[in-house]
């Protein structure tokens, strides 16, 4: 129940007019950032946090966190619009957001872009402030064997993702040395691929038969 109360109060706060005007100035600069390659979220908040020396300490938060979101947002519009990411984020937006472009539906990309984030913002939101404090005493108890099963699992994932490409690479290799060993195709020819010749997926193909001799 207090954590009920203290969203209702932060909302309170968060909507009046100052705030609210402080909020959409911080998206507009935030979309900015974002349409720019190069810049992206955290790059914004830095360069623009001396805007908040002279602001109240909460408008201060808003402003900051308004232009991190307007951010994430702007990278979007330069993945639909023009395949740029704007931010790193937004690559996965490239891959539907530009072919709907191309098709005519870029204002749906780009509401597709915007209005799930906005919802799923809000409730990670919700969720944050219903779910922090008891994860933040849960955290506090962690002692030695806990750091080091997370530690394990971190350092499992990176071997568990560095095997698969390294795997990969590996069978790359091994159809070059067969390519390289016949003795008819030292050389490919301009019609015969190599033996990665794959769309860039990490998949290796099988090479070619040799070209008869001219």
């Amino acid at each position: 129940m207090e954590a009920l109360g203290n969203l209702l109060f932060g909302f309170t706060v968060a909507l009046t007019p100052y705030n609210v005007m402080v909020a959409f100035t911080g998206v507009f600069l935030g979309i900015i950032i974002g349409v720019l390659p190069g810049l992206g979220g955290t790059s914004g908040v830095a360069i623009l946090l001396p805007l908040t020396i002279v602001m109240p300490p909460t408008s201060g938060i808003i402003l900051l966190a308004s232009i991190y979101w307007g951010a994430l947002f702007g990278g979007a519009i330069t993945s639909v619009l023009f395949n740029i990411p704007g931010e790193p984020w937004s690559v996965a937006t490239c891959f539907d957001g530009y072919p709907m472009a191309k098709q005519g539906r870029a204002g749906e990309a780009l509401a597709s872009a915007f209005i799930p984030g906005f919802f799923a913002s809000l409730i990670g939101i919700l969720l944050f402030t219903f779910f922090a404090p008891p994860l933040a005493e849960l955290a506090l108890r962690f002692g030695p064997p806990e750091y080091f099963a997370v530690l394990m699992l971190a350092f499992s994932t990176f071997v568990g993702l560095g095997g698969s490409f390294a795997g990969s690479r590996r069978r790359c290799g091994r159809g070059r040395r067969g390519w390289s060993s016949s003795p008819s195709a030292s050389t490919p020819g301009p019609s015969s691929p190599g033996p990665c010749w794959g769309s860039g997926s990490g998949s290796c193909r099988e090479p070619g038969p040799p070209r008869p001799p001219s």
